[in-house]
């Protein structure tokens, strides 16, 4: 039966909170794969999720586990523990917080991974089969190279053909992050694995961003601007797939999504100016491409009709809320 651990209204204040073990007994005594699940109020997608991953780890379960965080769902929206046996029978470790953040869950959720890999999967993502071949492949390739420290993000496909192609990355082509690139879903948040030891280097996810959180997302993003900074390697690999049902099928929700997005963005700006100076030459390109915008020039995506106009003053609102959160509250140490 799955392990059921309830935390009544957990706050982790800050990264420097995590007691991640990285040591020889809590590599080898366990699984060596810990796939992190967190949820609220989505039973329907979430067994969905909990079903593929059982699949790809198919007849070899002492390989790996999941940690399912139900954060904050509703009574009548909680899975009971038979439905999490019968979708992902002897993998699940569940945790129940009161409330909380996405960040807070995933917190949670990378302490008490016994896993080598910590694997971040989104509730509403169903893995294709050879997903776990696939990430086995990339962590040989990095143990024949000598890294010992990388983020690898795989494939994100529209799931839903009546949804709208958003929060997604379907690109056949691998790629190495650099500064010229946004960091925002290069990873996507939906999909990618770090060793334990690397997240262990990087610290927890900031419990300011993210869903529930004040900045609203942005978790991901300043999760691997960070790692960036720690001189991890951030990679993409067009394997490694899930297919994403977001459930978002009209303008307005994408169009409001999207706003979000910049708006956490432009607090990861104020947040990581001063110490990494290269992102203020994303917020230009931004402007830049607004003033084009006006002019006649290409949309932030043309297909779906959103405007660089509404990603830059997201973006300008979020720097400000940055610099309004931290006069109220100081400086975390993250």
């Amino acid at each position: 039966m799955p392990k059921n651990l309830v935390a009544q209204g957990v706050r982790l204040k800050g990264i420097r909170s995590l007691n991640i073990s990285t040591g020889p007994s809590a590599l080898h005594s366990g699984p060596r794969f810990s796939f992190i699940v967190c949820t609220r109020d989505r039973p329907a997608k979430t067994l969905a999720c909990l079903r593929s991953i059982a699949a790809t780890v198919g007849p070899a379960p002492g390989e790996a586990e999941i940690i399912l965080v139900e954060n904050g769902s509703q009574k009548s929206l909680s899975l009971p523990d038979a439905e999490l046996d019968e979708a992902a029978p002897g993998l699940c470790r569940t945790f129940r917080l009161a409330k909380g953040c996405l960040s807070e869950a995933r917190n949670l959720a990378c302490d008490a991974a016994q896993g080598e890999f910590v694997v971040y999967i989104d509730d509403d993502c169903m893995l294709q089969s050879g997903y776990l071949d696939d990430l086995k492949r990339h962590v040989g390739r990095m143990e024949a190279e000598g890294q010992r420290h990388y983020i690898i993000g795989g494939r994100v496909m529209l799931g839903d053909p009546s949804d709208l192609p958003f929060t997604i990355k379907d690109h056949p082509q691998a790629q190495t992050f650099h500064t010229g690139i946004h960091p925002g879903g290069f990873v996507q948040g939906c999909n990618f694995f770090l060793p334990k030891a690397t997240a262990a280097l990087i610290g927890g996810f900031d419990p300011r961003f993210g869903p529930g959180a004040r900045f609203h997302a942005g978790e991901d993003t300043d999760y691997l601007i960070r790692a960036h900074a720690a001189g991890v390697p951030l990679h993409y690999v067009p394997d490694m797939a899930v297919w994403h049902c977001h459930g978002r099928r009209t303008f307005d929700e994408v169009d409001r999504l999207n706003r979000t997005y910049a708006f956490a963005n432009g607090a990861i700006l104020a947040k990581h100016l001063r110490d990494h100076p290269w992102l203020a030459r994303h917020l230009a390109w931004t402007i830049r491409s607004t003033a084009k915008e006006r002019i006649g020039g290409p949309h932030f995506d043309d297909d779906l009709g959103l405007s660089w106009g509404s990603v830059t003053t997201s973006q300008l609102r979020g720097v400000w809320a940055f610099i309004a959160d931290r006069m109220r509250h100081g400086r975390m140490a993250l």
